[in-house]
């Protein structure tokens, strides 16, 4: 089973791409990419991004919302199950509050993540709904989040899959917007997926295309989540 090497030191923004959709990869020096696990709002309203260790092998991920004078306003885990969980990125797009969370595996306990902390319907009609098949490497959501309560208003998986068809690693270390879409980079440790409603194996892909051991992704997202607009195989580290 493939797992990420330890080269997680983000540098800037030179790269070339494919794409596996029509026309030209957008202009990345317009889109100023987010990496970070806070947020302030036009009220300064803080939003915190993090994680809870809540036993010696276990994290379950949280975010922190503290009004201008550092009072809280609401604090919620979004997973409480023996699954591995961490709130990673939050990012602010006209007026709408984004995050970026990590599950190691699936539940489909009440505190799982679909159903802890989550609006109705949050994750149905999406791109992918649940972790999918096989557990313990580590995979991404992106969420939007409601910024009254806390619960997740609408969000999708995105994971890579092995041969066999088994989830694998893909993390989402950088977002931004651009176009009114999503778009995240993302570092998959199997096959990514590509442009679509629902997981399709990105075409034409070999481990030639691996760089330190991994694939490099921009994908552009539909701001419902429902699909995978774009998907760019880069030529480069970001």
């Amino acid at each position: 089973m493939k797992y990420f090497p330890a080269f997680w030191v983000i540098t800037l923004f030179l790269f070339a791409s494919c794409s596996d959709d029509s026309g030209n990869p957008n202009t990345e020096n317009d889109i100023p990419f987010v990496t970070d696990h806070f947020a302030v709002d036009a009220a300064g309203n803080t939003y915190l991004a993090g994680f809870d260790q809540v036993s010696s092998n276990n994290q379950d991920p949280f975010i922190h919302k503290k009004n201008s004078r550092g009072e809280t306003l609401w604090r919620l885990r979004y997973e409480e199950t023996p699954v591995d969980g961490r709130a990673v990125l939050v990012a602010w797009n006209e007026g709408r509050l984004y995050a970026v969370m990590t599950v190691d595996g699936g539940s489909v306990t009440t505190n799982s993540i679909t159903r802890h902390q989550v609006v109705p319907g949050a994750f149905e009609g999406v791109f992918q709904s649940g972790y999918g098949v096989g557990g313990g490497p580590r995979v991404s959501l992106v969420m939007e989040i409601d910024t009254e309560t806390g619960k997740i208003k609408k969000g999708t998986f995105i994971t890579a899959r092995l041969t066999d068809g088994n989830t694998n690693a893909l993390l989402v270390p950088q977002i931004g917007f651009s176009n009114g879409r999503i778009v995240l980079r993302a570092v998959a440790a199997a096959w990514p997926p590509g442009a679509g409603t629902s997981y399709v194996r990105f075409p034409n892909i070999s481990d030639a295309d691996r760089i330190e051991d991994a694939f490099w992704l921009r994908y552009e997202m539909e701001l419902d989540f429902s699909r995978i607009s774009k998907a760019d195989l880069l030529q480069s580290t970001f």
